[in-house]
């Protein structure tokens, strides 16, 4: 009885041991499936981050073009000079981006743009007159020039493919959301005096400073899985070249790149429109909360596109999103012409007009932003996992620099075609007949440019399913490749 007691004392004792052991295997496996989870989310949101500020940095400029204007007595042909600059320098930067991510890991290299494109912002801050402000905007487009690619690939690499519209459509969702505050910002406070300098010079140095923060943060908290490639620079650049022949090759990457060369500037033109609200007699904050209607609009749009491509693309694999595309293009032109021509009949000072005007934008942001979602999904369904920095880099190295083109043309058609009067816009509070003008040079590049944009998309139709179907082919037949050589080894 004695021998006997212990025994079955024991016996609950081990099985509470086992059990305990057993639950505690439970539980350190799901803290494992729950660490990868948490730390996708985490990378994500920091990536979006980056996306928020890299949005702020292209539109903050635009938004307190009135301000500099006035400070510089400039028209908008010269304002149209810090849009351009800005495309060129970062179309050209954005190539060699993606040979860099070869080398160096992409987190390291958009910290690097980070930098280079805050500490460029605050040369713009500052800056003693137009040439120099002209200047140092190009130095802030070699920055964002370098992070764009690298952000676009790494957020395809970190989303599987069913997927990955609402992943481009959450990250233009965030970018917008973060831009329409920080533009808000910057318009509201643009005429105050804080801290013994401008407020629009107040809000471009917070810019700065976030833009630095946040680079920072994606060089600590993002890991990049690809492999550093052993090779030097000289000879990935040597040797990857010729490769790039074959995605420029492709019928699709021809589309898509044909369309947003066109499709890319009435977004440079758009830049002008808080300029001409303003014009249109409408006050500061009025005119900020307008556009960031639109801003808000456009981030609606980025998470209804990403979700309606996922949803149509898996009943349409081949049409769904081209297709939605030309919706979106086909919508721009009716919508913008009611709100420059068709608005223009309304008493600007009533109440009752910036409703309808903040309305009508967020409408037009909701339902004419959907093609960036697009054209990334196409892209990352025609080229191999391991191309997408260089697809997304070509893709900002074409569009960019001959988008940019869009602002410029606007300040030309505006000052020499439609005969803009600076003297007379920067001296009074608003000035109704020059918002007419400009509107008419705004509206001219965006029909042209929507049009041609249209008919692009229409030839994608064709396109699409095809390349589609060989990149899908070749990653099953590189899949089937890989497992049959990891088979052997085994053996």
């Amino acid at each position: 009885m004695t021998v006997k007691g212990p025994c079955m004392s024991a016996l609950p004792v081990e099985k509470a041991e086992a059990h305990a052991m057993e639950s505690g295997s439970e539980s350190l496996e799901t803290q494992d499936s729950q660490t990868p989870w948490r730390r996708w989310l985490m990378e994500m949101i920091v990536l979006n981050l980056v996306m928020i500020m890299w949005n702020t940095d292209n539109w903050v400029l635009p938004a307190v073009y009135t301000e500099i204007a006035r400070h510089f007595n400039a028209s908008p042909g010269d304002l149209a000079s810090l849009g351009l600059v800005r495309g060129i320098f970062e179309s050209v930067f954005a190539l060699p981006s993606g040979f860099l991510a070869d080398k160096l890991p992409r987190p390291l290299l958009v910290w690097l743009g980070a930098v280079v494109w805050a500490a460029a912002l605050v040369g713009v801050t500052f800056s003693p007159s137009l040439s120099w402000m002209i200047f140092f905007r190009a130095l802030n487009g070699v920055g964002l020039g370098i992070v764009q690619p690298l952000l676009f690939s790494l957020v395809a690499d970190k989303s599987e493919a069913h997927g990955r519209g609402k992943a481009f459509g959450f990250l233009q969702f965030s970018g917008n959301v973060g831009q329409t505050a920080f533009t808000a910002l910057a318009t509201g406070i643009a005429t105050y005096q804080i801290m013994s300098i401008a407020g629009w010079q107040f809000a471009l140095l917070i810019v700065a400073v976030l833009s630095a923060v946040v680079g920072t943060l994606c060089v600590l908290l993002v890991d990049d899985q690809r492999e550093r490639d052993p090779r030097s620079m000289m000879a990935i650049v040597c040797e990857e070249t010729p490769k790039l022949r074959h995605i420029v090759c492709l019928p699709t990457f021809i589309i898509i790149i044909g369309q947003g060369v066109f499709g890319t500037a009435p977004w440079f033109a758009f830049s002008y429109l808080t300029m001409w609200l303003e014009l249109n007699c409408f006050p500061h904050s009025q005119a900020a909360a307008i556009i960031a209607c639109f801003n808000i609009g456009g981030a609606l749009s980025g998470i209804v596109g990403g979700v309606l491509l996922d949803i149509v693309a898996r009943r349409f694999p081949d049409h769904g999103p081209p297709g939605i595309a030309q919706v979106a293009v086909f919508l721009s032109l009716p919508l913008f012409a009611t709100i420059l021509f068709g608005l223009g009949g309304l008493d600007h000072k009533s109440p009752g007009t910036f409703i309808v005007f903040a309305m009508i934008f967020m409408l037009t942001g909701t339902l004419i932003s959907w093609c960036m979602v697009m054209n990334n999904k196409m892209f990352s369904d025609i080229v191999p996992k391991e191309a997408y920095s260089y697809v997304f880099a070509l893709d900002r190295a074409v569009e960019g620099t001959l988008g940019a083109l869009g602002q410029p043309i606007v300040g030309w058609l505006t000052d020499e075609i439609f005969h803009f009067n600076a003297e007379t816009a920067n001296s009074q509070d608003c000035s109704p007949d020059d918002a007419m003008k400009l509107a008419k040079g705004i509206f001219l590049v965006s029909a042209v440019a929507f049009s041609v944009c249209f008919m692009f998309y229409g030839v994608g139709h064709y396109t699409y399913p095809r390349d589609r179907r060989i990149a899908s082919h070749m990653r099953i037949s590189s899949k089937g490749s890989s497992e049959t050589e990891s088979d052997g080894q085994e053996k």
